[in-house]
C-alpha cells in the first residue's frame, strides 16, 4: 500500500520534472535533474532498494550531473528559444495519457513485502536459499551483482565508461573548434602558389 511519503516524493518528482523542462537555465535544469535523481533514489532505498538507490544517487544525482556542467561551462548556459510552440498542445496530451496508463497498470500490482507477489515467488526464492552456499557471500544483494549478474554488471560499467569518454572527447573536440577562429590566420595554399598580385599602376 503507498504511504502519505511516498505520495510526497512523487509530487516532488512531477515538480521537478516539470521545472526541469521548462527552465531556460540549463545550469538550473541541471540542478533540478539532479533533485530528481536524489529523490529517486530515496524512494528505491524506501521499496528496500538499496544497490538500486546508491546507484541512482551517484550515477543520476553525480556523475551525470557533473557531465552536464561540464557540457554547458564548455557551451553555452541558455537553451535556445523553441519555435514551434503548437507542438506542446500534441505532447501535453500525450503526457497526460501515458501518466494515466501506468497510473491504471500501477493499481493492479500487489503490496509491498507481499510474500506471495510473483516477484517473491521463483527464482527470487532460489537466490535467497542458495545464494550462500553458491557464492559464499553472506550479503544476497553483493552476490546478485558481483556474482550470478556479474557479466551484466559489467555491461552496465562499460556502458557508464563509454559515455563517459564519449561526453570528454565532445567537449575536447567544441573547444578546439571555439579556439580555431581566435587563431591566426592562415593564408591559403592557392593564394600562396599565386603568389601576390602584381600593382598594375606600376610600370616595368
Amino acid at each position: 500500500m503507498i504511504i502519505p511519503l511516498d505520495l510526497l516524493i512523487f509530487l516532488v518528482l512531477i515538480i521537478t520534472a516539470v521545472l526541469a523542462l521548462s527552465t531556460k537555465d540549463l545550469l538550473a535544469a541541471v540542478a533540478l535533474l539532479a533533485t530528481y535523481s536524489l529523490f529517486t533514489a530515496i524512494l528505491f532505498a524506501g521499496m528496500a532498494a538499496v544497490d538500486v538507490a546508491i546507484v541512482e544517487a551517484a550515477l543520476g544525482a553525480g556523475l551525470t550531473g557533473i557531465l552536464f556542467i561540464a557540457a554547458i561551462m564548455t557551451t553555452t548556459r541558455r537553451s535556445n528559444p523553441r519555435l514551434e510552440v503548437r507542438r506542446r498542445y500534441v505532447v501535453t496530451p500525450l503526457i497526460v495519457v501515458v501518466i494515466g496508463l501506468l497510473l491504471y497498470a500501477s493499481s493492479g500490482l500487489p503490496d509491498r513485502g507481499d510474500p506471495d507477489a510473483p516477484a517473491q515467488q521463483g527464482i527470487s526464492v532460489e537466490y535467497l536459499t542458495r545464494s550462500k552456499d553458491d557464492t559464499n557471500t553472506p550479503n544476497v544483494v553483493t552476490a546478485l551483482l558481483a556474482d550470478y549478474r556479474s557479466m551484466d554488471t559489467l555491461g552496465e560499467t562499460l556502458v557508464i565508461l563509454t559515455a563517459a569518454m564519449s561526453s570528454v572527447l565532445v567537449l575536447l573536440r567544441r573547444r578546439r573548434e571555439d579556439e580555431e577562429p581566435g587563431g591566426p590566420p592562415t593564408a591559403s595554399p592557392s593564394a600562396e602558389a599565386v603568389g601576390p598580385d602584381p600593382d598594375p599602376e606600376v610600370g616595368p
